[in-house]
């Protein structure tokens, strides 16, 4: 993270430069947000939001000029320069009580378990996370739910005029995810929250969201894999390192069982940022035998999750309380320290079992049609969710075999191959390639509308991932019929009139992308009726 003493010189110049933001100025935005507050909808803020996104020209010459890093190490600076934009200054954010989080797989629903367990305690929770499913108002919640379109939309007009009244150029507003941000830590400090837990979008050491210091007592490294490689390395090594940047002086970091290399690098990044590192103990280790009927709702896959947001909920509250965490000595060479184990109340239960998180382990079901959505992306986290797919699909069957369907497609420089590999023992009777795309037109108004990559980008891609499942099939000697849809709408449309035409059950895989998945919840929930916990 960046040095405390350079972010505080940071803010002190700005200040000098524009003056005191969450002075006088404040008063002359509020009074232009007021004065457009009827002539300004949610549409309008969607659309202004989406004008911020890095469109894919510029990205492509980023990668060509090979500048992602340089890019990266500005991310920090450039937050807190229009965080004190916004009269937010570095003291205050400090008023926040934060719990910040990392990782390459889970880290999403670990911060989603932790919210619901501090709520269930009464707790009054802020909570921002990326990417959204359906709404980009998702990304912002308080109290497990998202911002109202009305609220949404009064924020991000106070904060987009604030920022617009004093930008030195044309080109001088933050884009997408450090707009939104910005705009979380305003919504947090303004609904005075009692915990904001922030999940890390991209990496970690020069993530937007690296600007917290002295309030961070407690940190979470979810599971680390290979992922971002352009950005964040190509070894798990690397990716530690850049995960591990959230640590903080004094804080106390909770992780899970990790592959040895990254573990180490975690160990020496506590070392180096006088940061606890904990390990979290397995989730059938605790203590609380007359709950296990709820905690059976939980789907495998997120057991690890759940017993990391155990750890990071029950250590905030001890330390926000000035209790110290007892930690447990294990013996073990590679790892000596792990975080203690306790009773666990109904209410801890109760946060586990009633928490939603969308996209992730879900089953919607739609006449005949059962959709088991799971945005994974890496190759671990696909062979977990097919063995979830798998044994749900087999759990729900009745008498007729359904017709199992895949509707997949990834993105970025993931290889298509390896993340289709282990969706080959789920045993498709029929495999759909598609963009995530909801239509073949783009909508600036719309909460999917995404200018980062181009309609031939993404056409490109899903054929490179058609071509790698021919392959993959002709290694297996398998024979599911295979399909392309240039959008989601087209894909559905597809799957619905076949399963009515044959009159059989349909059960519908959708993975690979979160985004794909939010396309696909879209199109079968657009009111955010199955999204709100």
């Amino acid at each position: 993270m960046i040095d405390r003493l350079v972010m505080g010189a940071l803010f002190r110049r700005f200040k000098m430069v524009f003056g005191d933001y969450s002075s006088g100025v404040t008063s002359v935005c509020q009074i232009s947000v007021k004065a457009s507050s009827n002539s300004y909808n949610y549409e309008d803020a969607v659309k202004m939001l989406n004008s911020l996104q890095t469109n894919a020209s510029v990205l492509q010459e980023i990668k060509k000029r090979n500048q992602a890093h340089s890019f990266q190490v500005k991310n920090i600076e450039e937050t807190v320069k229009y965080l004190v934009r916004s009269g937010v200054s570095l003291e205050k954010i400090d008023d926040l009580s934060i719990i910040h989080v990392s990782g390459t797989k889970g880290k999403g629903s670990t911060c989603a378990f932790c919210e619901s367990i501090l709520r269930h305690h009464g707790y009054k929770t802020g909570f921002y996370s990326s990417p959204h499913l359906v709404a980009v108002r998702e990304r912002i919640r308080i109290n497990g739910q998202p911002l109202s379109q009305n609220d949404f939309t009064k924020y991000f007009w106070k904060l987009y005029n604030k920022l617009n009244t004093f930008k030195e150029n044309e080109n001088d507003m933050p884009p997408y995810f450090k707009f939104l941000t910005v705009l979380a830590f305003n919504v947090f400090l303004a609904e005075k929250v009692d915990v904001a837990i922030i999940e890390v979008g991209i990496g970690g050491e020069y993530d937007c969201t690296n600007i917290l210091d002295k309030k961070v007592s407690t940190v979470g490294i979810t599971s680390l894999g290979l992922d971002h490689t352009s950005l964040l390395g190509n070894t798990i090594e690397e990716i530690a390192w850049q995960k591990a940047g959230i640590m903080k002086p004094g804080s106390v970091a909770i992780t899970v069982e990790q592959p040895p290399q990254a573990l180490q690098v975690l160990q020496q990044r506590a070392a180096e940022r006088k940061s606890t590192l904990l390990m979290a103990p397995s989730l059938d280790l605790y203590k609380w035998d007359c709950f296990i009927p709820q905690l059976n709702a939980l789907a495998d896959v997120q057991l690890l999750n759940a017993s990391l947001a155990v750890q990071l909920a029950h250590t905030w509250m001890y330390t926000s309380n000035n209790a110290s965490i007892q930690c447990v000595q294990t013996g073990e060479e590679d790892f000596e320290t792990r975080s203690p184990l306790f009773p666990l109340s109904s209410t801890m239960a109760s946060g586990l079992t009633n928490c939603m998180w969308p996209g992730r382990n879900q089953i919607i079901s739609d006449d005949r049609i059962q959709y088991f959505l799971d945005g994974a992306h890496t190759k671990e986290s696909l062979e977990l969710c097919a063995q979830w797919f798998v044994h749900h699909s087999e759990q729900i069957t009745n008498k007729n075999v359904p017709v199992r369907v895949l509707i997949f497609n990834c993105t970025g420089n993931r290889d298509s191959k390896t993340l289709l590999l282990p969706l080959v023992e789920c045993h498709f009777d029929l495999v759909i390639f598609c963009p995530n795309n909801i239509t073949t037109t783009t909508d600036i108004t719309s909460d999917q509308a995404n200018f980062m990559t181009t309609t031939a980008q993404q056409l490109e891609r899903c054929e490179k991932n058609q071509e790698a499942w021919q392959e993959i099939q002709k290694e297996n000697k398998t024979s599911a019929e295979i399909k392309f849809f240039p959008c989601v709408s087209d894909t559905l449309t597809f799957v619905q009139k076949r399963c009515m035409d044959e009159d059989i059950d349909y059960h519908v895989f959708v993975t690979g992308s979160l985004h794909l998945v939010g396309s696909v919840m879209s199109m079968l929930d657009p009111e955010l009726n199955l999204t709100l916990s």
